[in-house]
């Protein structure tokens, strides 16, 4: 009886070790939380503080994140105009938290003007990659001594993602230079990575409708470029969305662009029902 009490005590102090030792990081939004996962391993304990249902742009803090934040190392934001609220809050909670901006060097890459960028970056993998890149450094910062452990992680996830561009790309080849009208902005690094065409929005970058020039001109569009279908957003319901669809005889298609937490997941589920609506 001896032997598998002391077994099972070996077990259980090694598993509080791993436990003890793990980094506890918070992050912004699903992507986010999977790229330190992913990478982080065995090493971290993640914290999405926005999940399913939930409206990014309206979203308060609950009583047990809050205690989370407290207690965390690091903050994985995107370091743009549409994260500062929630950043702030954090920081406000814990000022010793580590704010990583996983989008530090996307300048470059980001479309939109200066200070009020689109923020939907993940949707393009490539960015993607440079985002798993900067969580890289960022745990190596924090716990140095498992570096290699990092590396090997993010060395297996940037191949995953190099199947997965490929994959998506092959998917919408067919589709290359056809617009679509979705209710909300989300999808422009998605269709610029991926060569789709125009993307014709109900909604500005500040999430107010578009006057009534600007709708005329979409169905306009619609009847021009034979689109049949409405890109919808599952999270936020839009009126307007459902008065378009209506007028033209075209499909609502929700499409998440953000709440699948496994990453491959929720690209390829934007890829197929992209598909779908631009057969």
């Amino acid at each position: 009886m001896k032997r598998p009490i002391t077994l099972l005590f070996f077990i259980l102090t090694f598993i509080f070790i791993i436990a003890f030792s793990q980094t506890l990081i918070v992050t912004s939004i699903p992507p986010l939380g999977y790229a330190f996962q992913q990478i982080g391993g065995k090493y971290v304990k993640i914290e999405v503080l926005t999940h399913a249902g939930d409206n990014p742009h309206t979203y308060s803090l609950n009583p047990r994140q809050v205690l989370t934040i407290s207690k965390a190392e690091i903050f994985g934001d995107l370091g743009l105009k549409e994260d500062k609220w929630i950043a702030q809050k954090v920081m406000a909670i814990n000022p010793n938290i580590n704010v990583v901006d996983t989008a530090s060097n996307f300048h470059q890459f980001l479309i939109g003007e200066d200070e009020n960028y689109n923020p939907h970056v993940w949707l393009d993998v490539k960015l993607y990659e440079m985002i798993c890149i900067n969580v890289y450094y960022a745990l190596v910062k924090v716990s140095p001594s498992h570096k290699n452990y990092y590396a090997e992680n993010l060395g297996n996830m940037i191949e995953k993602l190099e199947n997965l561009n490929s994959k998506i790309s092959s998917m919408l080849s067919p589709y290359k230079g056809k617009p679509f009208v979705a209710q909300h902005p989300a999808w422009d690094y998605f269709a610029r990575a991926y060569g789709l065409g125009k993307e014709y929005s109900l909604e500005n970058n500040a999430g107010q409708g578009i006057t009534p020039i600007e709708y005329k001109n979409i169905i306009l569009a619609m009847k021009k470029y034979r689109i049949t279908h409405i890109i919808g957003d599952p999270v936020t319901p839009s009126r307007m969305s459902e008065n378009l669809a209506t007028q033209t005889g075209a499909k609502i298609i929700e499409i998440n662009p953000v709440y699948i937490y496994n990453y491959f997941d929720l690209m390829e589920e934007i890829a197929q029902k992209f598909a779908e609506a631009l057969k």
